[in-house]
């Protein structure tokens, strides 16, 4: 039985860690629903690694190319310019990047009680709906225009909402890509990739849990999820793609505010 509830946690992991529906808030809600103590953050930490992994093999092709234009520009001025977006792009993360590991740690302590009180992720998680359906509704028209500094503090700026269990990290890049009139397509682009550095945050910050999980008695439980976690993210990104192309991230709105109301009425039930 215990080993059927942590499948459940491994599943909502992969599947939320992708798709704008905030795979923190679902985790929350499961827990609860499942009767899992929420303060053991060891599990959650490893079905982190599991989804970077994941990350890592979808965008293997995409990252390779940015690698290798970032130390090609650098070290081969003959193809300099070939290379120059490249090398623009990887600083252009880096950048989206710094918003939100200020903010994680100005007030990321603070924030770690309420993300755990259920009708309060709730909340978010219909925010989180509400927003869903009204960025999906602006009119984009940059498919073309390169990226630039502007762009990457934008979306990095909306991506700290996403610290908030309930409203989701990649949602709050899509959004921030909006605001910009960047296509969905470009935006999920970079929100994949800013999903590499956000994961690599969140385990540094939380690596005492892998310890705990590395010496207790129910490795071979934590290493089950792992493999579910890391094959259902990698098919969630194909997924999302599949949704955004066919402009159908209303979907994704309509469940959040399902959900999230769900979760509210039953958190202040359980008070």
């Amino acid at each position: 039985m215990e080993l059927l509830k942590y499948i459940v946690l491994a599943i909502v992991q992969g599947v939320a860690e992708v798709l704008p529906i905030s795979s923190s808030g679902h985790l929350v809600l499961a827990e609860s629903l499942l009767g899992i103590e929420s303060n053991d953050m060891s599990l959650e930490v490893f079905l982190h690694v599991a989804s970077l992994i994941a990350t890592i093999v979808f965008l293997r092709k995409r990252l390779w190319q940015l690698i290798k234009g970032f130390f090609l520009f650098i070290f081969k001025k003959e193809t300099r310019e070939k290379y120059r977006y490249d090398f623009i792009f990887c600083w252009l993360i880096v950048l989206a990047t710094v918003p939100v590991v200020i903010v994680t740690l100005l007030v990321g302590k603070y924030v770690e009680a309420i993300n755990q009180i259920v009708w309060l992720v709730g909340i978010f998680l219909v925010i989180n709906g509400i927003s869903l359906l009204i960025f999906s509704k602006i009119k984009v028209n940059r498919t073309k225009d390169e990226l630039n500094y502007k762009d990457a503090l934008v979306i990095g700026a909306f991506q700290c909402f996403g610290i908030l269990s309930g409203i989701s990290r990649s949602g709050s890049c899509i959004y921030g890509a909006s605001v910009r009139k960047i296509d969905n397509i470009r935006a999920a682009d970079f929100a994949f990739l800013l999903l590499i550095p956000a994961i690599l945050g969140a385990l540094v910050l939380n690596i005492n849990d892998m310890s705990n999980m590395v010496v207790g008695s129910n490795w071979w439980i934590y290493l089950v999820c792992f493999v579910i976690t890391g094959v259902i993210t990698y098919f969630s990104f194909k997924l999302l793609l599949a949704v955004i192309r066919k402009h159908k991230l209303s979907y994704f709105g309509y469940y959040c505010i399902s959900i999230g109301l769900f979760a509210f009425v039953y958190g202040v039930m359980k008070k």
